[in-house]
């Protein structure tokens, strides 16, 4: 048997043999057209304008400015020097219009550098050159005159470059240093005045003057705390012996030693004597003592207003707490100790307002010398910044003077070491021409191997398993037992030739089928009683292998029924084959035709129908295609229908239709014992096959196996044989006949 490869090769070639001619024919064709076309005339010598441009030799250079041009300048490619400048310059010199001259610029072929030794340069000391040739001109002459003034042109404009870039590193140079210029000056500004306002203090500190002077207001500081503490000693001891503060002090001193108030209580004083000696003879409403009582109080009254007047409203004097008499009754030595205690109270405040003045002065040293860290840092940094600038204006000087010196030495980078001349090109030789013979030959070769690789492209591509050998590989990967591998069914009858159906017992498929029900019971169990015929695709021939399957177990003498619930098909089987045809009244409501216990119009016989030809077979005829399928095989009555024909015959086969196109067949699937996947090479989709069966699994469906439909073996004919122990092929395809791991097997083992 040839590989599957091979297979697929000569079936994709069977089905695209016409593709493949085509592809074949258009290259031969092809190859035949192209010994056709003329061969090609040698062409004529060329006259050539050639001309040599180098980069200037190294001169000695004294200035960086210089160095850096000529570096410039070397790295530069013609290409940069071409602007339209020198386009128009070229055209005035060459007496050509404007577009006449770039298309002779861009005519023009730049060559790759060469290295060529300068006529005295050393074998280490080489400089690169540039080669021009043109031949656009109108005459020779004309094209060497271009190309002479088109390097001329490039040199000039190489050196007026050069000179501009010098120019302009001139210029900016000069402005940055102007500017450099007043950042050095407003540097210095910034650091003299600095100096001018804090020099001072930073010298102070420099030399010990600043600290010398926080060390002095310390110690005058604590002489005055001491001096302070004493006179606040003595102004408590006199506070204590005359029970008056200072101010109450002096407030008692003003009013003793004014003359008003002294006669006013000597007046007051005399008063309450006369009231005091006239009290034990008069009575209190007698004129006189009435007439005292009213010189005391107006007297009273009086010092009263003279104490006011005394204390004033300038606030100089606190106001007095009680009675002026009160407040003026110091004799000579109280009037001393108040002096002495308001003395001290000066004296106190003095001390004190100096103590505050060296407090202030001790706080301001002390500032000054904390933020000296940070004065003499902003001292530095300005010095700093003064220093930066003048390196910086040291520096952009320098390098204008080195680039004003370099005027000097500005040229051009590139020079005409070769004049443009003319030579003569010779055209390249005519290649010999190729035999037509061969030319057509080899369009013949590679015609058929592009065709058959066309042919081989699409038998890559189909995703069709077309031998019984990839689709029993097939089943293996996935353990799914391969139950039988059948024949096209031929009848020799003339009118029965386009039925595959087995109707004869003696038939030599019916080997085949028998081997393929046995093993069904074999796996099944020999409780499997119900089966389901399902394939992914529609003409794999499910309907067929069912008809047979069920035919072989009626051969076997089993009550066979066949339930056709393929409702998608329009022309079933039971039609087509046998010429059966459903009750009308019964299909005129598809649900009430599966009523076979009396809730509908019909009952089991008139739904099942017996095939005369076959004993022991019966078959439910579909009632045809319907819209609502779903709904009717969902029905009580197809439940109820299916459990009482499990109950009545021994093999019940029920006919689905294909996956793909529904899912009618896995609304059946809690009702069957077991599922029977049909293909049929050549047919059946590996992606698609192998997504169903890979879904069987992972539902845990009762999938028993797999059959391959129109199996060739080998295109040997099948004829019955008289010996029923021996092989019913005329070839070798099963040694042992009772041998169920045989070729019709090949999942035995799983």
């Amino acid at each position: 048997m040839a590989p599957p490869i091979v297979t697929r090769f000569l079936i994709s070639l069977n089905e695209h043999k016409w593709l493949g001619l085509i592809v074949f024919t258009v290259i031969t064709g092809g190859s035949f057209l192209f010994t056709l076309v003329p061969e090609p005339e040698r062409a004529e010598d060329q006259i050539l304008a050639f001309g040599r441009l180098s980069v200037n030799s190294p001169l000695p250079i004294f200035t960086s400015a210089g160095e850096e041009l000529r570096s410039q300048g070397r790295s530069s490619n013609i290409q940069d020097l071409i602007s339209q400048q020198v386009i128009q310059n070229i055209a005035n010199r060459i007496d050509f219009n404007l577009r006449q001259t770039e298309r002779a610029v861009a005519d023009l072929i730049l060559g790759l550098p060469e290295e060529e030794p300068a006529p005295t340069a050393t074998p280490d000391n080489r400089v690169p050159l540039i080669t021009f040739r043109y031949d656009g001109g109108r005459t020779p002459e004309e094209s060497r005159t271009v190309l002479q003034v088109f390097m001329e042109e490039i040199v000039n404009e190489s050196y007026r470059i050069n000179t501009i870039r010098l120019q302009n590193k001139i210029t900016d140079l000069q402005t940055r240093l102007n500017q450099v210029r007043e950042d050095v000056r407003e540097a210095e500004q910034d650091y003299y005045s600095y100096i001018s306002n804090e020099g001072a203090l930073l010298l102070s500190v420099q030399d010990g003057s600043l600290f010398g002077g926080i060390t002095s207001s310390e110690q005058q500081k604590r002489q005055l705390d001491v001096l302070l503490s004493g006179i606040d000693a003595e102004i408590q001891t006199l506070q204590e012996q005359l029970q008056l503060t200072p101010e109450e002090a002096y407030v008692s001193s003003a009013l003793s030693a004014d003359p008003i108030i002294a006669n006013l209580r000597a007046l007051i004083l005399q008063n309450d004597l006369e009231l005091e000696r006239l009290q034990t003879d008069l009575r209190d409403d007698h004129p006189t003592m009435v007439e005292l009582r009213e010189q005391k109080a107006l007297n009273e009254r009086l010092l009263e207003e003279r104490g006011r007047e005394v204390i004033g409203t300038d606030r100089v004097f606190q106001p007095v707490d009680g009675s002026v008499r009160d407040a003026s009754n110091l004799d000579q030595t109280r009037a001393q100790l108040a002096a002495r205690l308001i003395d001290l109270q000066g004296q106190r405040n003095a001390v004190a307002g100096q103590l505050r003045a060296v407090e202030e002065v001790q706080n301001t040293l002390r500032q000054e010398y904390e933020q000296f860290p940070e004065r003499q840092t902003q001292q530095t940094s300005l010095i700093q910044e003064v220093q930066a600038q003048r390196v910086l204006y040291e520096t952009i000087f320098a390098a204008l003077v080195d680039a004003q010196s370099a005027e000097a030495e500005a040229d051009s980078s590139f020079t005409i070491v070769q004049p443009a001349f003319l030579i003569r090109e010779p055209s390249p030789p005519v290649p010999p021409a190729t035999s037509p013979i061969l030319i057509v030959g080899i369009g013949v070769v590679i015609g058929f191997a592009s065709a058959m690789g066309v042919v081989f492209l699409f038998a890559t591509l189909d995703e069709r398993l077309h031998t019984s050998k990839e689709l029993q590989d097939f089943f293996g990967e996935r353990d799914v037992p391969l139950l039988a591998e059948l024949p096209m069914v031929q009848n020799p009858e003339p009118f029965r030739k386009a039925m595959p159906i087995i109707f004869e017992s003696d038939s030599p498929y019916s080997r085949f089928y028998e081997r393929f029900r046995s093993n069904i019971r074999r796996l099944g169990g020999d409780n499997t009683k119900v089966v389901m015929m399902a394939s992914v695709i529609a003409d794999e021939g499910r309907t067929v292998t069912a008809y047979n399957l069920a035919i072989a177990s009626a051969n076997a003498g089993k009550r066979t029924l066949l339930v056709e619930l393929d409702l998608r098909d329009k022309n079933p089987g039971s039609r087509k084959y046998f010429q059966l045809q459903p009750d009308p009244a019964l299909s005129i409501n598809p649900v009430s035709y599966y009523d076979f216990q009396g809730g509908g119009n019909g009952d089991l016989s008139s739904l099942v129908q017996r095939v005369p030809e076959i004993p022991n077979f019966s078959i439910v005829p579909s009632p045809g295609f319907q819209k609502q399928a779903p709904a009717i095989l969902e029905s009580s009555e197809i439940k109820s229908f299916l459990r009482y024909v499990r109950s009545q015959y021994d093999f019940v086969v029920i006919d689905t239709p294909s996956l793909s196109s529904c899912n009618d067949a896995l609304l059946l699937e809690p009702f069957v014992d077991g599922i029977v996947l049909v293909t049929h090479p050549g047919k059946s989709l590996r992606n698609l096959l192998g997504t169903t069966i890979d879904d069987f699994i992972e539902e845990e469906l009762p999938i028993i196996g797999a059959v391959i439909n129109n199996v060739g073996f080998d295109n040997q004919e099948i004829e019955p044989l008289e010996d029923d122990e021996s092989s019913f092929l005329n070839t070798n395809y099963g040694e042992d006949d009772n041998d169920d791991s045989s070729s019709f097997f090949s999942g035995d083992a799983t």
